[in-house]
């Protein structure tokens, strides 16, 4: 399970500039990467991007997020919309708690009931 995650914790998009994928051709076209939060992330570009791409045929466009995809995979830097750093790792599944409990610390003195206090050293 992949999660997208910031210093700060847990996030559900960020975004690559294309420039890494297609130097010249995406440079500032940015892919937004979702994480719909059942550990598989989804790539698309952005929608005020679609009129410049729609010069590409969708197979190259398919091309492109497969290798967007193949680079997070491998750990590129992403970024999220306000510029702060962002990046993949793997959930962590939540640990079961043990059914063992801790003991009490050991005390100092003995504890004796009430009837038998006589039975202290001063």
């Amino acid at each position: 399970m992949k999660r997208l995650v910031t210093v700060t914790g847990p996030i559900t998009a960020a975004q690559l500039d294309g420039y890494l994928i297609e130097e010249r051709l995406l440079d500032q076209i940015m892919i937004q990467v979702s994480d719909r939060g059942d550990g598989n992330l989804e790539v698309a570009f952005q929608e005020r991007d679609q009129r410049y791409l729609s010069q590409f045929s969708a197979a190259q466009q398919a091309e492109w997020l497969q290798e967007a995809m193949i680079h997070i995979e491998a750990g590129c830097p992403l970024e999220t919309p306000d510029g702060r750093s962002a990046w993949i790792t793997d959930a962590v599944p939540a640990r079961p708690q043990s059914s063992i409990k801790a003991m009490r610390p050991a005390r100092q003195e003995h504890d004796l009931p009430p009837a038998l206090e006589f039975l202290r050293r001063s």
